[in-house]
């Protein structure tokens, strides 16, 4: 017979019976774990599931628990920061900004967004910090909200990416998106109201901050994004 789970106090009543030889078969009670540490474990692989940085944080900005990601970048600076107490900090409008000044959201059960000044792609696309209060562990002191931090790129239309990456200026988003349709280049200056020739300069202006030489190249770039 295999073991089996039985509640703590119950396995030592339950043991000696079990591996009486007249009984026919001999087993061993197995204590459950205590529920504190299944959810735990079962937290500890979910962090780990997620390919952005993900950490937990107490009501005073502490790291509690973060995936490996979080620690790479945290350990990089790149767009985190635990400091010697083991606070959190993220780089958003200049600076470095301590997630503990957000307790009073996280109290309301509201969410915080803040936008990283650091892309952590190679893409150059921004990335933003996501924090939502959590309810603290049964055995925590204090009945404060944690915080759930996590990291994520910012979802952008397909001409904020294109000007985010390349550099290009609105007239020239838009002129890429006609040339990426199928527009010859004489209709999209009707369409955006100027002359041919300006039309030209920016496509010129396109092939230097994209890198290509030709206008199929061009498309091709810029049909991939």
């Amino acid at each position: 017979m295999q073991a089996q789970a039985f509640a703590p106090s119950a396995a030592p009543v339950y043991n000696p019976l079990l591996r009486n030889p007249h009984a026919g078969f001999v087993t061993t009670l197995t204590a459950q774990p205590p529920r504190s540490v299944r959810l735990a474990a079962l937290g500890r692989c979910l962090l780990e599931q997620f390919a952005s940085p993900l950490l937990v944080l107490d009501s005073e900005g502490t790291v509690l628990e973060a995936n490996a990601a979080a620690n790479r970048r945290m350990s990089d600076r790149a767009g985190l920061w635990r400091d010697l107490g083991g606070r959190l900090s993220v780089q958003h409008g200049g600076r470095w900004v301590t997630l503990s000044r957000y307790a009073i959201e996280m109290a309301a059960g509201r969410e915080v967004r803040l936008g990283l000044d650091t892309a952590l792609g190679g893409d150059g696309q921004p990335w933003q910090v996501t924090i939502q209060p959590m309810a603290p562990a049964d055995e925590a002191a204090s009945s404060s909200p944690w915080m759930l931090v996590r990291l994520e790129p910012v979802r952008q239309s397909r001409n904020d990416t294109l000007r985010t990456r390349f550099r290009f200026t609105q007239t020239q988003a838009r002129l890429a998106e006609m040339l990426c349709q199928g527009m010859r280049p004489t209709a999209a200056a009707e369409e955006l109201g100027v002359k041919i020739s300006t039309v030209r300069t920016h496509v010129g202006q396109m092939y230097e901050k994209t890198g290509t030489h030709s206008q199929a190249q061009l498309v091709a770039l810029l049909t991939s994004c």
